[in-house]
């Protein structure tokens, strides 16, 4: 009976593997995803306790949209007036920028284009 001892040298150096540090995709993924649903349930419940405060007092804002009623001052369109013309005209008196003014204008007038027209009356607001 052949018996055949194996030695081991305890000192030599061992064949180690490169240790990984950090996290892999799937976890990284998994990371992300997670905190993409907490903030999206974090912001729908900031926005739902918000609607739910204004939505408690309807009274008030009748009584405020009531009490605010804004200046109207009705002019006459002249020869080479545009709606551009008019908003910068009255830009002065309102707190709003021409463009702001100009959507202003054509809601109030209910106009569905920019044309007007010589004669013409449209109601400015300037508040």
């Amino acid at each position: 009976m052949h018996v055949t001892h194996t030695y081991h040298n305890r000192f030599a150096k061992k064949e180690t593997r490169p240790v990984r540090f950090g996290i892999t995709r799937g976890q990284a993924l998994l990371f992300i995803i997670t905190f993409s649903l907490f903030f999206y349930m974090l912001s729908e419940l900031v926005f739902a306790s918000e609607a739910h405060g204004s939505a408690s007092s309807p009274d008030q804002r009748i009584v405020s949209v009531q009490t605010v009623a804004p200046v109207i001052q009705e002019v006459t369109v002249r020869e080479g007036d545009s709606l551009w013309k008019l908003a910068s005209r009255y830009q002065d008196e309102t707190s709003m920028d021409v463009n702001q003014l100009i959507q202003e204008i054509k809601v109030l007038n209910q106009l569905e284009s920019p044309i007007i027209y010589p004669g013409q009356s449209l109601l400015i607001p300037m508040s």
